[in-house]
């Protein structure tokens, strides 16, 4: 049967890369309509090959480029020659069209060409026995159309009032700290943030597990853990949480070692530059051996 595959894909490429083929073979099957949309002066053969894991059954090495209506496109051609006609054809058609894309991309473009997909079957069922339309091959092909391939749902937060975002119920915080995570004064609106009895309550309900998840990203997701205002920070949180003293006063410690273990680093960065001996950048720096030869190997 692989023989079979061979001859068959050996064939139709050879014959649909010599353009008058091509030329005939789309005047043939096209609506008259698109045909005519097609600049067929700029008909040209690419050496795309979109052949998909596991899918020995189809060959899609035969992608032309042409302009239609005067913008780049593709014109894919697909083969299908098996006894019984693969199923979710109209998808597979989807993932070499998405490919073709990307290959465009790739090359500097940025916006996506036109791409006209075509397979020709000549399998034992006739006529083809599944749908060329990919909503088909959706368990609801009705919600499908609905919902699927459509503009996606943008949730801008820049453009949301705080009001707005405050009744979002337990998704609130998250978004709060999305929204202002880039500000000039980041840290007087985290100190906002952290004063709402919004933030309060969602603390209260999800627990502590998640409340570390919130220090972590309020400390970290602006470069400035380090800075006095960090510790600002931690000095709100207790004052509005007391109940999450302990777990706020172990990040903060967590977060000071950090540093001092980041300042040792760059000590003994600085100690291997001017060619200070091992043993004794490890005695300055209170470094494992393990740190000092990782330093070593970096540098």
């Amino acid at each position: 049967m692989e023989q079979i595959h061979q001859i068959h894909d050996k064939f139709f490429k050879r014959s649909l890369k010599k353009k008058r083929i091509a030329v005939d073979f789309l005047h043939a099957h096209l609506p008259p309509a698109l045909f005519r949309r097609l600049d067929i002066e700029s008909l040209s053969l690419t050496d795309k090959s979109l052949v998909l894991p596991k899918l020995r059954e189809i060959h899609c090495d035969i992608a032309y480029k042409c302009k239609i209506d005067q913008q780049d496109g593709f014109i894919l051609f697909l083969i299908e020659h098996q006894s019984n006609a693969p199923e979710l054809m109209a998808f597979r058609k989807l993932q070499y069209t998405v490919s073709l894309m990307n290959d465009y991309l790739r090359e500097g473009h940025t916006k996506l060409p036109l791409v006209l997909p075509i397979c020709l079957y000549h399998g034992s069922e006739s006529p083809y026995p599944h749908s060329t339309d990919v909503y088909d091959e959706f368990i609801n092909p009705t919600l499908a159309r609905e919902l699927v391939f459509q503009p996606f749902h943008l949730i801008d937060l820049t453009t949301l009032s705080q009001e707005t975002i405050e009744k979002h119920g337990l998704a609130a915080v998250m978004e709060m700290l999305f929204k202002h995570y880039q500000a000039k004064d980041v840290v007087n609106k985290f100190k906002q943030i952290v004063r709402n009895s919004v933030f309060t309550q969602t603390i209260y309900q999800i627990g502590t597990p998640y409340f570390e998840d919130v220090l972590h990203y309020m400390l970290y997701s602006n470069g400035d853990e380090h800075s006095p205002s960090a510790n600002t920070l931690i000095d709100v949180l207790v004052e509005t949480l007391p109940n999450e003293r302990e777990v706020i006063m172990t990040f903060g410690e967590q977060l000071e070692q950090k540093g001092r273990q980041k300042c040792k680093l760059e000590i003994a960065k600085n100690m291997l530059t001017a060619g200070a001996d091992l043993a004794f950048i490890k005695q300055v720096t209170e470094l494992s051996d393990e740190e000092i030869t990782a330093l070593v190997v970096k540098h």
